[in-house]
């Protein structure tokens, strides 16, 4: 599927909850890929629209930086976004250097850190493009995620995709030959919104507790929150973008063009 061009200051941003080990015992850790097509309005904020959500289990490093950078390359994405304590140091590091798909024979390019200058002094590739955000998550980072995020559903900011149960009336009408695919195809195109089904119930079943004068978030026992981390960093950055860039411009957008070609983005590439 061609993925269309960014609109005027839209920013396209790639997420990631990072985990490399999969939990046999609890399954609940793995690494959530979310994509999220950031709009904005004309009030100078950003709508976003969580296009893309995969889940990944029990990978190693540079396998799951190789998957990251194909995503980020084919939706076109201008920002990336990583929890890099622990084994997402690695990842990091794996994306700080050029990068070539066993697949392909493509090379991708060194991306450079652009909030931590420590973190971009890591990357040896002169003028490597400043686009990972390195996220390292505290006490009062996470209590300041978990009320934007919250803010951000209650004031309508944030677009999912449907569920999984009305995705098949969309994809046949959008994707020539759906009815006629193997399941196995069909559940390429389907899983972001399995994904998003399973968002919604993880959001859900999450609880809250109060440390001191911080709100944290816990999974119950054998539950995730893998991607509703993913979302709330995500979120988090697109709402540092809105501060830097739709504050300083007075441009219109056009919502009737872009949602000409919002359903071309929720169609899932098969990369491996």
């Amino acid at each position: 599927a061609k993925i269309p061009n960014l609109v005027e200051n839209e920013r396209r941003i790639l997420s990631v909850d990072i985990a490399l080990m999969a939990s046999k015992k609890h399954k609940n850790d793995a690494s959530s890929i979310i994509i999220n097509s950031a709009i904005p309005t004309n009030s100078n904020k950003y709508i976003a629209n969580i296009i893309y959500l995969e889940n990944q289990e029990g990978l190693r490093t540079e396998e799951l930086a190789l998957i990251i950078r194909r995503l980020f390359k084919y939706y076109k994405c201008t920002d990336l976004v990583i929890d890099c304590s622990g084994v997402g140091m690695g990842v990091i590091d794996a994306l700080m250097q050029d990068m070539i798909d066993y697949k392909t024979g493509e090379i991708y390019p060194a991306l450079s850190c652009c909030n931590d200058k420590a973190m971009a002094d890591r990357c040896k590739v002169n003028n490597a493009p400043k686009v990972i955000w390195a996220i390292k998550a505290y006490a009062q980072f996470n209590n300041d995620i978990c009320i934007l995020l919250r803010s951000g559903f209650q004031n309508n900011r944030i677009n999912l995709l449907v569920s999984e149960f009305e995705a098949d009336d969309i994809l046949k009408e959008k994707i020539k030959g759906y009815e006629t695919m193997f399941d196995g195809e069909k559940m390429e195109y389907k899983s972001p919104y399995i994904q998003t089904t399973l968002l919604i119930y993880e959001l859900i079943s999450l609880e809250s507790e109060v440390k001191g004068t911080n709100i944290r978030i816990i999974e119950k026992s054998g539950k995730r929150k893998d991607r509703y981390s993913s979302l709330a960093y995500n979120y988090w950055v697109m709402c540092q973008l809105e501060r830097e860039i739709l504050e300083k411009s007075n441009n219109k957008f056009d919502m009737s063009a872009y949602a000409k070609n919002i359903g071309k983005l929720n169609k899932r590439p098969i990369l491996y």
